[in-house]
């Protein structure tokens, strides 16, 4: 993460446990995250500016952990989301704004007990929203210049730092602290492999670099690297605490490199550098690790995104972690017209990977049916490892969203874990050849019927097991003993055919399958036939009806005296019903007209299952 900002935050009492930090996370992001439309949120100016107030704190909290202790406990998306939220309502309340609003300062404070080192220059962030959008105003500030090129690097998540050199000697290292003063960290920066204690060349008499220490990945696959990174929550947070530690474990320590990104230009160099590209390259010649395949020179927006898409599809392949890339202005005159913010450069943009994302490949797109018959369109992918997982299939949750993405197999599709546990695909970037139809037929949503799959058969076998366990499960019956492997070997002996036979049970025929016995089979049986005599709205949501929910039955046991009343109830009375009691209650109808709800129905109460006048109580 780029961003930082002050890091203070008063804690009550002496410490805030860890209960009380989630919980007062969870009241932040619940009630003090406005909707980040470009509409301002619709609350008066007392509250803007206290929602204003409990933001600041908690972002200057969470720099505090994420800079100067390396200990974050919100994810980076998390802490975006805080942070693009103040930063609209500052923009919707400007006269709200506070002076000291972390959004108009840069990274944390120096150490405590360290030595501050001042900056030759302020050393600034990148938005912290980074995305297209950024790119684009980008764009857009400089298209009255011309053509103008531009420079895209990796966004590589290390710790930022400024090394200054006197008559070609590293004299000082520090951090980038609150973007004026640094935590002064030269002699643990000059163990770092790869940074040039004596330059190279033809130099001035001062230069001043900027680089991102980070974690060498291939490295951390050494054990004695593994077991000493095992404190730190991300290889990030490993370059920060071992650079900032009084003393660093000596593998962690090895695995530290430099990612050089720019040069501070002092009057004698100045005046020779024309670019970017030039200052890279006169590091490089300094003996700086500079890597020119990572530095892509483009103009517009579709070569950026080029580049963007590239570093995503490829980013486990970096030495580096990274989680996004950097677009900048090579020419220097022309970043000297542009100018700079109180926090930002307006030269520069970053363009963030979504979190815990990556580029794969869509092997299908199919419908699954589901247990009451619902069709759910599901993207079969080339499995990708997200957060440790391996994501091979992604729910599309419905036509509407298939039509959105207008997927099919072969399309290229960026796939991300949406709070940081559901994966979900963001996008389609790249579309395989297919007749201009096939993605269309995709979102024909399968005829579902409500009465599919009321009866076991080879094509509904895995449908009707879902459709019985959710009938005796605690949503339905409550039945105990009866989990869903039993409930197999009872179907597949083809004991269990439908729903009633479920009460024709015999406590002889079920002790002769594997795993069941004498007494268990006895016990089995008696719970069965004590879950019979239904209340007859018990027995309507005990079957899971598609659109007929859990709390909505409740209430209709209160409209109406029995399922009978309900089925035989006249246009106008269901009108009368709220619109979803009304829209629950015709489809309770519906199932029941079906020829399988119509079976079902007389086969309960052929059997004496069925009760007919209590109402439902909630339970």
């Amino acid at each position: 993460m780029i961003v930082a900002v002050e890091c203070s935050f008063a804690v009550p009492g002496k410490m805030l446990r860890t209960v009380t930090l989630l919980l007062f996370l969870l009241l932040v992001s619940t009630f003090c995250l406005p909707a980040l439309s470009r509409a301002c949120p619709d609350i008066s100016a007392s509250d803007a500016s206290q929602r204003m107030v409990t933001l600041g704190n908690a972002i200057r909290y969470h720099n505090r952990l994420y800079y100067e202790k390396a200990q974050p406990v919100i994810s980076d998306a998390e802490y975006d989301r805080l942070f693009a939220a103040l930063v609209r309502l500052e923009e919707c309340f400007p006269a709200l704004v506070a002076a000291d609003s972390p959004t108009k300062r840069v990274g944390g404070v120096a150490g405590v007990g360290s030595r501050k080192v001042p900056h030759e220059r302020p050393m600034l962030s990148l938005s912290s929203t980074g995305g297209p959008e950024a790119v684009a105003a980008l764009l857009k500030r400089i298209a009255a210049f011309g053509e103008v090129s531009l420079l895209v690097q990796p966004k590589v998540d290390g710790l930022p730092v400024e090394l200054i050199y006197d008559a070609g000697r590293l004299v000082s290292a520090s951090t980038r602290g609150d973007g004026s003063f640094g935590e002064e960290v030269t002699e643990r920066v000059r163990e770092i492999r790869g940074i040039p204690h004596i330059l190279s060349g033809t130099y001035p008499d001062r230069v001043v670099v900027r680089g991102e220490v980070y974690a060498n990945l291939p490295l951390l696959q050494n054990h004695r690297v593994v077991t000493a990174a095992e404190k730190y929550a991300t290889p990030r947070h490993l370059a920060a605490g071992v650079l900032q530690a009084q003393k660093p474990d000596p593998a962690a320590l090895a695995a530290l490199r430099l990612f050089p990104f720019g040069l501070v230009t002092g009057a004698s160099v100045g005046g020779g550098l024309r670019s970017d590209r030039a200052a890279l390259q006169l590091l490089s010649e300094w003996g700086f690790p500079v890597v020119f395949e990572q530095i892509h020179t483009v103009r517009t927006f579709a070569e950026v995104r080029a580049v963007y898409l590239a570093y995503l599809a490829n980013r486990d392949q970096q030495p580096f972690a990274m989680d996004g890339i950097v677009v900048k202005v090579d020419d220097l005159s022309l970043r000297q017209q542009l100018g700079e913010g109180g926090r930002a450069p307006f030269w520069a943009a970053a363009w963030k990977f979504p979190p815990e994302s990556a580029l794969t490949q869509v092997r299908d797109v199919r419908w699954m049916v589901g247990r009451t018959g619902r069709r759910t369109p599901i993207a079969e992918l080339v499995p990708v490892r997200l957060a440790g997982v391996q994501v091979s299939r992604v729910s599309l949750q419905n036509a509407a969203e298939v039509a959105r993405l207008n997927i099919a197999a072969g399309d290229q599709v960026v796939v991300a874990l949406v709070g940081d546990v559901i994966p979900q695909i963001l996008e389609v970037v790249g579309r395989a050849d297919r007749n201009p139809d096939a993605g269309a037929a995709t979102t024909q949503i399968p005829e579902a019927a409500l009465d599919a799959c009321l009866h076991d058969s080879p094509v509904c076998r895995n449908q009707f097991l879902a459709r019985v366990a959710y009938f005796v499960s605690k949503s339905g019956l409550d039945i105990a003993g009866l989990g869903k492997k039993r409930l197999q070997k009872l179907v597949e002996a083809g004991l269990v055919v439908d729903l009633p036979s479920l009460f024709l049970l015999k406590a002889e025929q079920v002790a002769t399958l594997p795993g069941f016995g004498t007494e268990r089979a006895r016990r089995l049986t008696v719970a069965i036939r004590a879950a019979g005599h239904l209340d007859s709205f018990r027995f309507v949501a005990a079957l899971g009806i598609p659109g007929v929910g859990p709390k909505t039955v409740p209430r209709l046991a209160r409209q109406f005296a029995s399922l009978d009343a309900l089925l035989v109830a006249g246009q106008e009375r269901l009108t009368a019903l709220s619109a979803a009691d009304s829209r629950a209650a015709n489809t309770i109808r519906s199932f029941f007209n079906s020829p399988g709800g119509q079976e079902l129905l007389v086969k309960f109460r052929e059997q004496g299952l069925l009760r007919t006048a209590t109402p439902l109580q909630s339970r």
